[in-house]
């Protein structure tokens, strides 16, 4: 394995200032004496035993070399600016997996059966072994951490049980600069009698939560994060297998056990969450919406359902749409405002979860 500065990454003086540009990103950085040693160095690939070794001949220990460079790579692995590169020392994948991601395709390597162990089970139910594709991921071993490596390239080192986060992070980048002409829009799809419902709410608000719980109801998960709006009106989901936070894990009847057994994983963002991939997706199509939800949880009360103008709904999608040139062109705003006057929007007030459940199903029936 060898490691090098990303292209668009580069060590400048300024004055006496070491200073490091990173052009993706637009920002400039000053740097101590060891990173800018290390950024000079990796310009060219480097291996971390020549790395250790160059720390030790300018009289370093070689426990001190060792933490220096660990921590240097994963530092700079986890501002995009690292690029890792496998060879012949980790020798053939043990197992390799193409991967469907609502209609872009990639293909998962990995080189240490601990991690393939843990990481593939949250993916391979979006597995296309007939496809091809121009995207692989690797995954490797880095000491008790891991290495996940996009095309030989752009890499990411973090702790094991922070790899699949991580690996989902980059997969979603992938969606979405493939979308061509559709919009990504920040919500869970879930699917009935061929009619979609989406349901949207900030970070925190229970769509993953309140989405697993319609599945009871004869709902599908078309995605519990991103729907794709086609230029057609018609929307599906990308099928990452939901994730669920810490407090959400007990209150789901009758998947209580299910999601204890699942392995616990670690965003990047610290948060640990339980991947919850053997349940049932919707086919892999494109459904018109029936209805738009919108979530308001309280402490008690009833469960209603309200009429939401037009106008707050279109500023909530608005708000979590994205493209890959970071604006709606007029034909894709069109769409969205067609969208939202075909299908039903509302506000879902709400206090226990079962009740929700059964308001937005006989919802679905009647939209």
């Amino acid at each position: 394995m060898k490691f090098r500065i990303s292209e668009g990454a580069r060590f400048f003086l300024l004055g006496q200032r070491k200073t490091i540009f990173v052009e993706s990103s637009q920002q400039i950085f000053e740097v101590d004496d060891l990173t800018a040693y290390f950024t000079c160095a990796l310009a060219e690939p480097a291996s971390l035993r020549q790395l250790e070794s160059d720390l030790v001949a300018r009289g370093a220990s070689r426990a001190t070399a060792r933490a220096s460079v660990r921590k240097y790579l994963a530092h700079c692995s986890r501002r995009g600016l690292l690029d890792i590169l496998l060879d012949e020392e980790e020798g053939p994948p043990l197992r390799s997996q193409a991967l469907d991601l609502a209609g872009t395709t990639v293909s998962i390597a990995f080189y240490d059966r601990s991690l393939a162990d843990l990481v593939l089970p949250v993916f391979e139910h979006q597995g296309a072994p007939e496809r091809k594709s121009s995207i692989v991921y690797e995954v490797a071993a880095f000491g008790n951490r891991a290495c996940i490596s996009r095309n030989r390239s752009r890499g990411v080192i973090v702790a094991a049980d922070e790899a699949a986060p991580a690996l989902k992070a980059m997969l979603t980048d992938d969606v979405l600069a493939s979308l061509g002409r559709n919009v990504a829009l920040h919500a869970a799809l879930l699917v009935r009698n061929r009619k979609g419902l989406l349901i949207c709410g900030a970070p925190g608000a229970g769509k993953t939560t309140l989405a697993l719980a319609l599945l009871k109801a004869g709902f599908t998960c078309g995605g519990d994060d991103i729907a794709l709006l086609g230029a057609d009106g018609l929307v599906c989901g990308v099928p990452f297998a939901p994730a669920l936070k810490r407090g959400s894990w007990g209150l789901i009847d009758g998947m209580r056990d299910v999601i204890a057994a699942a392995p616990i994983h670690r965003r990047l963002d610290k948060k640990s969450v339980r991947y919850l991939a053997s349940i049932p997706y919707a086919p892999r199509e494109a459904v018109p919406l029936g209805s738009i939800v919108l979530l308001r949880r309280r402490r008690k009360g009833p469960v209603a359902i309200s009429a939401v103008e037009p106008a707050r709904v279109l500023s909530e999608l608005f708000s979590g749409a994205f493209t890959p040139t970071g604006r709606l062109e007029l034909s894709q705003f069109e769409t969205l405002l067609g969208v939202l006057r075909s299908a039903r929007a509302i506000e879902l007030s709400y206090s226990r979860l079962d009740e929700a459940v059964e308001a937005l199903s006989r919802h679905h029936e009647a939209a």
